[in-house]
C-alpha cells in the first residue's frame, strides 16, 4: 500500500513540536528508534508538504540532539541542497532553514557542503520578488554558514552583501541574527575589499540593532572604524554625508563615528 501522505505529514509535525518543546529531552526517545532512517524516507517523497515537514525535522532533531543526527548528515545535505528550489517557497524555506541549523551544529565540518550550497543560497537571496520570510531564512543561513567557514564563503561576499543586510535590516535582535551577524563580521575580516562597494548597506544594517551584545558590538566597532581609517577622515565625512540623518545619528551615538 501507498503511504498516507496525510497521515505522515502530521506524525512529522507532531515529532518536530515535541522536539521544539522538551528539547534535549527527546535525546532518549530518538535513541531507542528508528526514526532518522526513516526520515530518509521521507526527505526524498515526492509530495513537497511531506518533504516541507521532514526538512523542519530535520531542523528540530538537529538543535535537540545533534549526536544522532551527526552519522546522517552526510546522506540528508545533499537532499536539502536539491530542494533549494524557491518555486517551492515552503519546502524552500525549511530546507534553508535546516542548513543553517546543521550549520551551527557542524562548525568547520560544513567546509565540503560549500560549494554545493553557497551558490543556491546566493542565487535566492539576490533572486528578484523573493518572498520576505525565505529572504531572511536564507541570508541567516548564509551568515550561519559564514560563520563556521568563513575562509570559503568570504570570497563571494561581493556577490551577496548587499541584499543580505537589506534582508536582516528588518528583523529584530534575536539568536538567529546574532549568529548570521558574527558570520559576515568574520566574512568582511577575512574579505574586507569584498564589502567596500556596499559598505553604506552594512552600515545600515549595523545601526538595525537595538541592542547588540557587547561583543558584537566590539566587531562592529572595529569593522566600522577600520573602514573611517583605511579611507581617511575626509573620505569618511563624504562618504557619511550621503547617509540619513538617523543612521548618522545612531552610528555617531553608538560607535562614535
Amino acid at each position: 500500500d501507498l503511504p498516507d501522505n496525510d497521515f505522515m505529514i502530521v506524525a512529522l509535525d507532531l515529532l518536530s513540536g515535541l522536539a521544539e518543546g522538551i528539547e534535549e529531552k527527546i535525546e532518549p526517545l530518538v535513541a531507542q528508534s528508528n526514526i532518522l532512517e526513516l526520515l530518509y524516507q521521507c526527505v526524498q517523497d515526492r509530495m513537497p508538504e511531506v518533504r516541507q515537514s521532514s526538512f523542519a525535522l530535520i531542523g528540530d532533531l538537529t538543535k535537540a540532539c545533534f549526536e544522532h543526527c551527526r552519522q546522517h548528515i552526510p546522506h540528508f545535505i545533499p537532499i536539502l541542497g536539491q530542494n533549494l528550489n524557491p518555486d517551492h517557497i515552503s519546502v524552500c524555506n525549511n530546507a534553508t532553514w535546516a542548513i543553517g541549523e546543521i550549520s551551527m551544529k557542524l562548525g568547520s565540518d560544513m567546509q565540503v557542503y560549500v560549494p554545493v550550497l553557497l551558490p543556491q543560497l546566493v542565487h535566492i537571496v539576490n533572486r528578484p520578488n523573493t518572498p520576505k520570510t525565505l529572504l531572511e531564512n536564507t541570508a541567516i543561513t548564509v551568515g550561519r554558514l559564514g560563520l563556521v567557514c568563513h575562509a570559503e564563503v568570504a570570497p563571494y561576499l561581493n556577490q551577496f552583501i548587499r541584499p543580505w543586510c537589506t534582508a536582516l535590516r528588518n528583523i529584530r535582535d534575536n539568536e538567529e541574527k546574532d549568529s548570521a551577524f558574527r558570520g559576515i563580521c568574520a566574512m568582511i575580516s577575512a574579505n574586507p575589499q569584498g564589502v567596500v562597494n556596499d559598505f553604506i548597506f552594512f552600515c545600515d544594517a549595523v545601526a538595525s540593532w537595538v541592542q547588540p551584545p557587547p561583543d558584537l558590538k566590539e566587531m562592529f566597532g572595529k569593522i566600522l572604524h577600520g573602514f573611517k581609517d583605511q579611507i581617511g577622515k575626509d573620505n569618511w565625512a563624504r562618504f557619511s554625508e550621503q547617509f540619513p540623518l538617523p543612521l548618522r545619528e545612531r552610528l555617531s551615538s553608538h560607535y562614535g563615528l
